[in-house]
């Protein structure tokens, strides 16, 4: 489940309108929300409120060994007003994100920014596209202090420069041990990205040895700055990303692509769109391919993901090394459930099917009119979408495990990793005792946590 200060960064880019799929740091970003999902660490709670609509706080305490928190400050430009932040009211699939469906891409104006008409008072500016109401530039200030000694600060400015090109720096700094006089030490991470809507660059620079870093991605069809895209049924994606260190000497390089419906396709007959999507005859399920190669160290990578249903979906990843002849592979799900207490939206849920079986026979299910359509609001999802269970597995059956879900007003995410353990002369006696005698393989808990999230 994501950190409350997360959720507020995404809803910072949302209200901003930056499309963080039009990334190459996201291609994958829908098989790594089914399958690489991670479990809490023994006992965590948070407590989390946005006290104003500029400015949030979040404290963490947890036990890892030992007790150690955390302590967090949130401030922008950007009023978040309309964010629920209440934990009682937050959507569920906002805070544990799980099968993504990627946006078509958008193209910023070029003249939504008039600076000079907004210093004279004769304009007051366009709001959106990283303007503030006032005609500031959106800017985000974000703070984390985790406890105890030795302790670590990490901080993140973040700038909207233009329409289309925004600024992010980010400084880790640890301090040494509480006996230690040397000085603390901090690392600093700038990144520069340019989202035109066909393409997107990001130009990295980190102090750490040195490293400049530069990743692009091109979205193949229709130009969104030249012509409208609103309905397209797929979108073809490729990108690569370089990194050099001259300290160093590290060289570091990958490319891949991405093939994703979008959203005009899973549902042509939307409410939503005014017209039907004219070259998206027939509707489909949401489902997204990615194929990512490094060269330099040999590894190919495939994964394919499915959402079958609004409340099921399927992953699949397979890894292979063309050097060492390791391969990996790995499957997972997630299912949301229900709630009981209320039966609003079923229909929704159905529409999906309901539009398979219009292509066979348009007279089965007349198509429903804007009214009957109509998305149900914040809160009846949340009453809808109540928890989410997530599994994967592994070619070596190690498993994962997580549930969340909401508790009265309280978040609650509970998770576990099975997994089996090696027979070895050293582990005699612990293996024999665990039932692995006999070289068999036995059984293990790797971890099991719980965490436990209330916001205000």
């Amino acid at each position: 489940m994501l950190d409350f200060m997360d959720y507020i960064q995404l809803a910072f880019a949302e209200g901003t309108q930056w499309n963080r799929d039009n990334s190459y740091s996201s291609l994958t970003a829908t098989t790594q929300s089914l399958l690489d999902f991670t479990t809490p660490e023994r006992a965590r709670v948070h407590l989390s409120s946005l006290s104003t609509p500029n400015f949030a706080t979040s404290y963490t305490l947890g036990t890892v060994g030992l007790i150690e928190g955390s302590v967090s400050y949130l401030y922008s430009n950007i009023s978040f007003n309309d964010t629920p932040s209440k934990s009682a009211l937050i959507p569920l699939r906002k805070l544990a994100p799980g099968y993504r469906q990627v946006q078509a891409p958008i193209a910023p104006p070029v003249d939504s920014w008039n600076w000079d008409s907004i210093l004279d008072g004769t304009k007051p500016g366009t709001v959106g596209y990283g303007q503030s109401p006032n005609g500031q530039k959106a800017t985000l200030l974000h703070a984390t202090l985790h406890l105890p000694p030795p302790t670590t600060l990490n901080a993140l400015f973040l700038r909207r420069i233009s329409p289309s090109m925004q600024l992010s720096l980010a400084v880790s700094s640890t301090r040494g041990p509480p006996l230690s006089k040397s000085a603390p030490q901090a690392t600093l991470l700038g990144q520069l990205s340019h989202d035109t809507g066909k393409y997107s660059n990001e130009y990295l620079f980190s102090t750490d040895n040195s490293l400049f870093g530069w990743r692009g991605l091109w979205n193949f069809g229709p130009d969104p700055r030249f012509q409208p895209v609103a309905h397209r049924p797929s979108l073809l994606s490729a990108g690569a990303e370089a990194y050099y260190s001259p300290v160093s000497s590290l060289i570091g390089m990958s490319t891949g692509l991405r093939f994703s419906t979008l959203p005009a396709a899973t549902n042509p007959q939307s409410s939503s769109s005014p017209t039907p999507c004219p070259t998206s005859p027939i509707s489909t399920f949401p489902y997204t391919l990615t194929l990512t190669l490094t060269p330099l160290t040999g590894s190919l990578s495939t994964s394919y993901s499915l959402r079958a249903s609004p409340n099921l979906s399927f992953s699949s990843r397979f890894g292979f090394n063309v050097y060492s002849w390791e391969s990996e592979m790995v499957a997972g799900f997630e299912l949301w459930r229900q709630s009981k207490r209320s039966n609003v939206g079923n229909a929704e849920d159905l529409e999906w099917a309901r539009n398979k079986v219009r292509l066979w026979d348009p007279s089965a299910f007349p198509v429903a009119t804007e009214r009957e359509n109509k998305i149900p609001s914040s809160s009846t999802e949340n009453e809808n979408q109540e928890s989410v269970l997530k599994l994967r597995v592994d070619q070596s059956w190690n498993l994962r495990l997580l549930w969340e879900g909401r508790v009265k007003e309280l978040l609650v995410s509970a998770g576990v990793g099975l997994g089996p353990s090696s027979f070895s002369p050293s582990s005699q006696g612990t293996a024999g005792a665990q039932g692995g005698g006999g070289g068999a393989p036995a059984s293990y808990w790797r971890g099991v946590g719980v965490s436990v999230s209330y916001s205000s």
